[in-house]
């Protein structure tokens, strides 16, 4: 599998701010990656995203699981991750 695309990983760290409601993010620029957009809507269905675009995020190596992915600037929230042998996959949606 070729790994061609770039996504940012997003980790949100430590409490939220009393005052703000912000979080600490600690973030990973240019993850080499494969996105695939999901367009089975059986599939969609399965993760309860569809009215939504839903990617499938394939990463080399086992990475801890992020909270958030910045696919072309646009944050996505991660929906259920694996984790196998030598790849991580992200199923991610608005």
């Amino acid at each position: 599998m070729r790994y061609n695309d770039r996504v940012t990983l997003v980790y949100l760290t430590g409490p939220v701010d009393e005052l703000t409601g912000e979080v600490n993010k600690r973030i990973v620029e240019d993850v080499p990656s494969t996105i695939i957009p999901i367009t089975d809507v059986q599939e969609l269905a399965t993760y309860g995203l569809l009215k939504t675009t839903a990617y499938e995020v394939h990463l080399k190596n086992i990475v801890d699981t992020p909270n958030r992915v910045l696919i072309d600037g646009v944050e996505q929230s991660i929906v259920t991750s694996y984790c196998q042998r030598k790849v991580t996959v992200l199923i991610c949606g608005k």
